[in-house]
């Protein structure tokens, strides 16, 4: 992020500690989730236009991710337990409900109608094997259709690349000087694209290879990780007008550009050419300037929504409320159907009930499973007293 003038900051560091606004952040990328997945398009054909951007707030996860996890690792890459510490504490935020889903939705796959699911999945898709070490995203490149067969494990393959990238980023960060680290991720972030353009041009008509691929779709954990990294190297002034302006351009260019690519089908944005070549890039790009704005804006009143307590709770549950609201919506329709209530499928009621019944669910675990379990890091992983600078790494991914 090179382009942006150094100055000395006059009043306070750009960034310091923990920023509620960025769990704000993670609350709005879910409910894009949420209005893309459940909202029925009868009832308004606008807000379910807005849902089918959910593929930019996929983005949005994927900078995020890079710059709190980069963070995170700047600060400790001194220490001795480096590598423990990282993947004890990695592992108890997101392997232990990953893999309670998990476990769940091939049971059911398994015993429903007499295996008929798993069976069906398998034969269309592949074994759900892959999805237990982390691969699913490369059997759904290899088949070119997601596997729907069992819902709820379509939404899997952003956690995917996400441990892919947790795995692999951790060395880079120990190894790799800053100066040598910063220009390898910038070679990443026009690599993706250029493996994308040629995928795209061997076999236009598999439409998943560059949107769930790690290799073609990492340029927003690189930006993200770039931008963790230049608040390291000292003050930061950024002209929030001017900021402001660029956000609201390279979104606004994203959304136009690709329903200009891609006008029939909107529920299927993602897959247009455009996107599938240069579109992503121009989407993180976005993604990244929105993270900037929202952390030059911090504490601000632009940003004063993103701190109501309500949005800050959904931030919170939201990686529960990404891996449960599927089977929260099978769930529903379920009790729809044994309690014989005559409501449409696609209505009002029935999205509001979902929508409840996923927050409930992910409120659940966060209560009963993720929260008990993350009260566990300093025992397995102790932390150590953030410097005053570095607070960056108190910042939980």
């Amino acid at each position: 992020m090179s382009t942006v003038g150094t100055v000395v900051d006059r009043e306070a560091p750009l960034f310091r500690g923990h920023i509620p606004e960025l769990d704000g952040l993670r609350a709005v990328a879910a409910v894009l989730v949420l209005l893309n997945h459940f909202w029925p398009q009868s009832l308004s054909s606008l807000i379910w236009s807005v849902g089918q951007f959910a593929w930019v707030a996929m983005d949005s996860f994927f900078v995020l991710s890079g710059f709190l996890i980069a963070g995170i690792l700047l600060d400790t890459r001194e220490r001795a337990d480096y590598y423990r510490s990282y993947y004890v504490r990695r592992s108890l935020r997101i392997l232990p409900l990953y893999y309670c889903v998990l476990v769940y939705l091939i049971c059911v796959a398994t015993l429903w109608k007499g295996g008929e699911q798993h069976r069906h999945l398998v034969e269309e898709w592949g074994s759900p094997v892959w999805f237990f070490v982390y691969l699913g995203n490369f059997t759904t490149a290899a088949a070119g259709v997601w596997p729907t067969v069992v819902p709820g494990l379509s939404p899997l393959w952003s956690l995917q690349v996400e441990e892919q990238f947790y795995l692999l980023f951790p060395l880079a960060i120990r190894r790799l000087p800053p100066a040598t680290l910063s220009r390898a991720l910038w070679v990443v972030v026009f690599l993706s694209p250029a493996m994308r353009v040629a995928l795209f041009a061997l076999n236009p008509d598999n439409l998943y290879r560059e949107y769930v691929l790690l290799p073609c779709h990492m340029e927003g954990l690189a930006l993200g990780a770039l931008i963790a990294i230049r608040f390291r190297q000292g003050p930061w002034e950024i002209k929030r007008g001017w900021l402001s302006a660029l956000t609201i351009v390279l979104l606004a260019a994203t959304c136009v550009a690709s329903i200009w690519s891609n006008p029939a089908r909107l529920d299927e944005e993602f897959a247009s050419p455009f996107n599938r070549t240069v579109g992503y890039l121009l989407s993180s790009v976005g993604c990244a300037s929105l993270l900037l704005w929202v952390i030059r804006s911090r504490g601000s009143r632009v940003t004063g929504w993103l701190r109501l307590s309500p949005v800050q709770y959904l931030g919170k549950i939201s990686y529960g409320v990404y891996l449960l609201h599927i089977p929260a919506r099978t769930a529903a329709h379920s009790l729809r159907h044994a309690l014989g209530l005559a409501l449409p499928r696609d209505g009002l009621v029935m999205f509001l009930a979902v929508t409840a019944l996923t927050i409930a669910a992910a409120s659940a675990s966060w209560y009963f499973l993720e929260r008990p379990l993350l009260s566990l890091k300093d025992r397995f992983a102790p932390a150590r007293p953030a410097e005053p600078d570095a607070a960056m790494g108190q910042l939980a991914a």
